[in-house]
């Protein structure tokens, strides 16, 4: 189904405002765009829609697919949409989260930790126009470190292991960087779902 990609940037334009519901234009509702959303899981009630983080992602990656300018398209997302989208995902796969988690002495701050059956998954959230190997590596490196001491300061949780992981909102030509899975938002349910089959082969702390 091709859909025009302005048509989805109008949008994703009208979900940045401040309300809980927009109204989508007439010139918009039609039955082929209708349906395109509905596929995606965007629920249209009243020819409103809800300015939630899910249905910002899912509007901004399907503007992508359709040809959407990146740049474009990545200045209508915000991070905090971003980061809550990932927790979401993880809170439906029975994680327990904990978002923008602080760590003191030396002070780090971990965009998101999902904690099921005593692992612990740290992601940072790249909300990157393009994805640079050189600059995943860094970031590669960082979250490694903020993985050694996210178990160092908290034996209180109880976790058996630690593993760092990237999600971008692109895909990415690469999917591990020294061993840290780089995984794009469009697929991190899916990674959920088999992180217990591959769980051996990543880099784990």
């Amino acid at each position: 189904m091709k859909i025009n990609p302005n048509s989805l940037i109008i949008l994703l334009q009208e979900l940045n405002s401040n309300i809980n519901k927009v109204r989508i234009k007439n010139s918009l509702l039609t039955l082929s765009f209708f349906d395109f959303l509905s596929t995606r899981g965007v629920a249209i009630k009243d020819k409103q829609i809800d300015t939630s983080s899910y249905n910002k992602i899912t509007i901004a990656l399907a503007a992508v697919e359709c040809g959407a300018d990146i740049l474009t398209v990545c200045k209508l997302i915000d991070w905090r949409d971003f980061e809550l989208f990932a927790s979401e995902i993880m809170k439906f796969h029975n994680y327990e989260v904990y978002k923008n988690y602080r760590i003191k002495n030396p002070t780090r701050q971990i965009d998101v930790i999902g904690i099921k059956l005593q692992n612990a998954l740290v992601v940072d959230c790249k909300h990157w126009k393009r994805n640079s190997y050189s600059e995943m590596v860094g970031a590669v490196i960082k979250q490694k470190e903020r993985g050694t001491l996210f178990m160092e300061k908290n034996e209180s949780f109880g976790i058996e292991y630690s593993y760092p992981i990237i999600i971008t909102f692109l895909p990415c030509e690469f999917r591990y960087v020294n061993q840290v899975p780089i995984v794009p938002i469009s697929s991190f349910n899916s990674f959920l779902i088999d992180f217990d089959n591959y769980k051996q082969n990543f880099f784990r702390i």
